[in-house]
């Protein structure tokens, strides 16, 4: 799905630099999200991923650029102000309130934006009804993937315009993925923008509308998710594959 000629970019990272310990880790990364895409970022291990995510986020200060959303520079806001312009970061590993029942822990979500809130949790139990059959169950005692669900609900409760959602299918089973990349598709269609970053490169490029190459802090590639996964370089750096031989 490309932008369309009345959209204006919802995201834009202009010559964005991070630095960690004087380290540089991403060097001069620009680009350009648009409204109701699936954006999907992929690279080797510890090339600026999850950096650039929780730069984006407002978690890391940044030492040269700027970061737009919706046309209006985020970089020095507090992180309660990018959340409730819409931008929300669910990050790897993100774990649910064991203690706590599916329905509290979606509530806490809603914690900065209390408006539309029936609304939003009857989109999440739309997306994943098996939470709403849970609702009232402890989320410790919840499968690997309901937990998941319940995380990027919790994102979903804050009036999510834009979700950056890092490795989401770690441990997940095949069937589960499935789900999930169906949910995100669905989400698309209801104009929320996805950003998706990890290790499962096939997956996500499969389900991405636009897909960047990230490596050693900075974007090397950018194109369709299709594109990007049957582009030669990537096939090499990524899955090992011999580059002379055809891709399947």
């Amino acid at each position: 799905m490309q932008e369309r000629p009345q959209d204006k970019p919802l995201l834009t990272v202009c010559d964005l630099s991070v630095c960690y310990k004087d380290i540089p880790v991403l060097q001069g990364v620009s680009l350009t999200v648009w409204p109701r895409q699936i954006i999907a970022i992929v690279g080797p291990n510890g090339s600026g991923k999850t950096t650039l995510f929780k730069a984006i986020a407002g978690l890391l200060p940044i030492k040269t650029g700027r970061i737009l959303f919706k046309g209006e520079t985020i970089n020095s806001l507090p992180l309660w102000e990018v959340v409730q312009r819409g931008l929300v970061y669910v990050p790897e590993g993100m774990s649910v309130f064991r203690d706590m029942t599916v329905m509290e822990n979606l509530e806490i979500g809603a914690y900065l934006n209390r408006a539309d809130m029936t609304e939003r949790l009857h989109q999440v139990f739309e997306l994943f009804p098996e939470l709403y059959d849970k609702k009232e169950t402890f989320a410790g005692v919840l499968s690997g993937g309901q937990q998941r669900m319940v995380t990027l609900g919790r994102g979903l409760m804050s009036g999510a315009q834009f979700l950056l959602l890092d490795d989401p299918f770690l441990g997940l089973s095949p069937k589960v993925i499935k789900r999930f990349c169906d949910a995100f598709r669905t989400l698309r269609k209801k104009g929320v923008t996805l950003f998706i970053a990890g290790q499962h490169v096939r997956r996500i490029l499969n389900v991405a509308d636009v897909a960047f190459l990230i490596e050693g802090g900075g974007i090397t590639l950018t194109g369709s998710g299709s594109e990007v996964l049957h582009n030669h370089h990537l096939q090499q750096i990524l899955f090992g594959v011999d580059t002379s031989l055809p891709v399947t």
